[in-house]
């Protein structure tokens, strides 16, 4: 293995130590955030981490914690990342279902393929340990060994019929001398989680087992993995605290050890393979001899449910154990912990990133009571919009931008230093909020299947000053009036509930609609609420007597996905498949309609302040690397812009007070910040 390669600075702006600037599309002044869904993988020479997300590839230097390059922006949905054992490459899935293989110095893609044109997403990729080859599974399941700079496959992997076809895999892996592949799978028809071992060079079938955590002995002979208790044959109270070992030729169980009370989270074979070392939530970690099949030795002194152990290359026992947030290194066998530097890095690498993919090491190596929230703030940057920012919204002072941020608070972005100021209500989830004239926050966290939905004050966070509790079952979209002192909860049978928040009391609702509600939208004055259903109709309401008022004209079987009043109330704005309408808010006449050519519909709606623009945004399309935000000039419908810079879905739109930056909020985790003054 090189130890020397370190990735090229593809797309580092001089001076932008954060990554801002980085690769920004034309037109763009700003990206906030690094993307959704972060997949954090550890260089092989422990320098850099590579992270994955879907606006591409980031990389970030272990000492520094700053981002040094940026690749694969070009398309970016990034699904999974994992380097080869042999330090050369690694090897990235995206969401359209393509593999590539890139050179780790330069970033060159050495070679490229496609598989199963129906399936788009990997969730797992995993390198034989020669590097040669490459173990996938897809979000159906679908487990296939390939030979990426071939281009071809070399076995699918059979696991019989199932009932339910889902992303089901939860581990993939091959065996140290390539000959295996093994998988765990959370088969529903099945009891709990079933263990499969395959050839790998044939798909033909090895074993199969009940059992989770699987690991593989360094000689590949043998395999174990925790499985459950046999005595208990309640499906209910499937729980593996058990211990099990096979011999891969015979597919004998050779071994089976119960000591445990509670689930087994980690094992690990000794390199010479005669021993086992097992954690669990009983808070034990308990050494099995296997030949004699009995327990050696247990260990119960880490005030810990979550343990790693692992053996060093001179024979030693280790252990990872997180205990009241904090990360500490024991010498299993004398009760002592370690001071990190003087641990093998190599064998701690690998047992810390696998269980704790962010970058601690650095941290742990400086001091080593470091606490994982604070090495979480130091990379917020990663994972604070690891949610989509719906919505995006400026406060009235014109230089602050709220967002959402991963279910946790609402974020305020400083929009002229791109620098978060602070976040309210962080400790609670957020669904989705709203600003009010005066600029303080109300949020809501309503979710279906939820028993309850919560509305909280930003001014009074320890409060809740509205609990719903039927509506928590039911809600798709919410809505909140322009002072704050109702809130409209869609449902999806059709029935569109309505509370007042200060007397927390619910309200007449509106019922009218027979299906699905996509859509609700109150006036500016709050005096109407339009709502749109699957039922093709779409329905003004007087918000005091929750009455009908008018039905506005669609095109037949169109649904009405998202709606937009003019800031001075005399415009309403509505995005359908193919097609943008504006009705007259007096008269509800048809004012203009605006062709789409994309296939998906412009969701995202928002009308600039002066009232003479409208934003529109896109939902994903296929083969279309970005997504469109489009201008228009609202008395001619002429598309007077057109912004390229998103990989995937334009969830929200909102424009700064004074009209001259656009700020659009994405699937793909980020918020651009868009220069619009050339166009108005």
């Amino acid at each position: 293995m090189k130890q020397n390669k370190q990735p090229t600075p593809k797309n580092a702006v001089p001076g932008d130590t954060e990554g801002l600037t980085w690769a920004l599309p034309e037109g763009a002044i700003a990206r906030l955030g690094k993307g959704r869904g972060p997949k954090i993988v550890l260089s092989p020479n422990s320098k850099y981490f590579a992270v994955g997300t879907m606006i591409g590839l980031w990389w970030y230097d272990i000492s520094s914690k700053s981002p040094i390059a940026l690749w694969e922006n070009e398309r970016g949905l990034i699904s999974i990342a994992k380097f080869s054992p042999n330090g050369e490459w690694i090897a990235i899935a995206n969401w359209d279902g393509v593999i590539k293989l890139l050179d780790l110095q330069t970033g060159e893609c050495l070679a490229q393929m496609k598989r199963m044109e129906d399936q788009n997403l990997y969730y797992y990729l995993g390198f034989s340990h020669d590097s040669k080859r490459i173990a996938t599974a897809s979000w159906k399941g679908i487990i296939e060994v390939l030979d990426v700079q071939q281009g071809v496959c070399i076995a699918q992997m059979d696991r019989g019929d199932r009932d339910v076809i889902s992303a089901d895999i939860n581990q993939l892996e091959f065996s140290p001398d390539g000959r295996y592949v093994a998988a765990s799978a959370d088969e529903r028809e099945t009891k709990g989680t079933q263990t499969f071992i395959w050839c790998s060079e044939t798909g033909k079938i090895v074993c199969k087992f009940a059992g989770i955590g699987f690991v593989f002995s360094q000689d590949s002979r043998l395999f174990a993995a925790a499985t459950p208790d046999e005595s208990i044959n309640d499906d209910d109270d499937w729980k593996a605290k058990c211990v099990s070992v096979w011999d891969i030729a015979t597919c004998d169980r050779i071994a089976h050890f119960e000591g445990h009370s509670d689930w087994v989270d980690h094992i690990t074979f000794s390199l010479d393979g005669k021993l086992l070392a097992s954690s669990s939530r009983d808070q034990s970690l308990r050494v099995w001899d296997i030949a004699k099949g009995e327990q050696k030795d247990v260990y119960t002194d880490f005030n810990s449910t979550r343990i790693k152990p692992f053996y060093t290359e001179a024979g030693g026992l280790l252990a990872i154990v997180d205990a009241e947030d904090l990360l500490d290194v024991w010498n299993v066998e004398s009760g002592e912990k370690l001071s990190i530097p003087e641990v093998n890095t190599n064998s701690i690498d690998a047992a810390l990133f696998k269980e704790y993919p962010q970058p601690i090491l650095a941290d742990l190596e400086q001091n080593r009571e470091t606490r994982i929230g604070n090495n979480i703030n130091l990379l917020s940057d990663l994972w604070r919009f690891n949610h989509v920012p719906q919505p995006v919204v400026f406060l009235p002072d014109g230089k602050t931008l709220a967002s959402t941020s991963d279910f946790r608070g609402v974020v305020f972005w400083d929009v002229d230093t791109k620098q978060v100021q602070k976040t309210v209500l962080e400790d609670k989830r957020i669904t989705s909020f709203t600003v009010l004239s005066c600029g303080n926050i109300l949020a809501v966290y309503i979710r279906p299947n939820e028993d309850f939905g919560y509305v909280w004050d930003a001014k009074k966070p320890e409060e809740t000053i509205l609990k719903i509790k039927e509506e928590a079952q039911l809600t798709w979209k919410i809505d909140f009036t322009p002072t704050g002192d109702q809130i409209a909860i869609s449902s999806r049978a059709g029935t569109i509930y309505k509370w007042d928040i200060e007397n927390k009391t619910r309200l007449e609702p509106f019922v009218g609609h027979k299906e699905f509600i996509w859509s609700v939208k109150y006036s500016p004055d709050g005096k109407r609420l339009v709502s749109g259903s699957s039922d093709k109709t779409a329905r003004v309401w007087d918000v005091e007597t929750s009455k009908e008022i008018a039905t506005l004209p669609l095109r037949k079987r169109s649904v009405l996905m998202n709606i937009a009043f003019s800031p001075c109330g005399r415009y309403i704005a509505g995005g359908m498949h193919r097609e943008i309408r504006l009705w007259c808010a007096d008269s509800y006449e048809t004012l203009l309609v605006i062709p789409q050519t994309e296939t998906i519909s412009p969701y995202a709606l928002s009308f600039s302040h002066c009232g003479r623009y409208l934003a529109s945004g896109t939902w994903w399309q296929k083969d279309m690397e970005k997504m469109a935000i489009r201008l228009w000039d609202v008395s001619s419908g002429e598309n007077i812009a057109t912004l390229w810079g998103h990989p995937t879905d334009i969830q929200s739109l909102a424009f700064s007070l004074d009209d001259t930056v656009l700020a659009s909020g994405s699937f793909d985790g980020t918020i651009i910040l868009w220069d619009t003054k050339p166009y108005m």
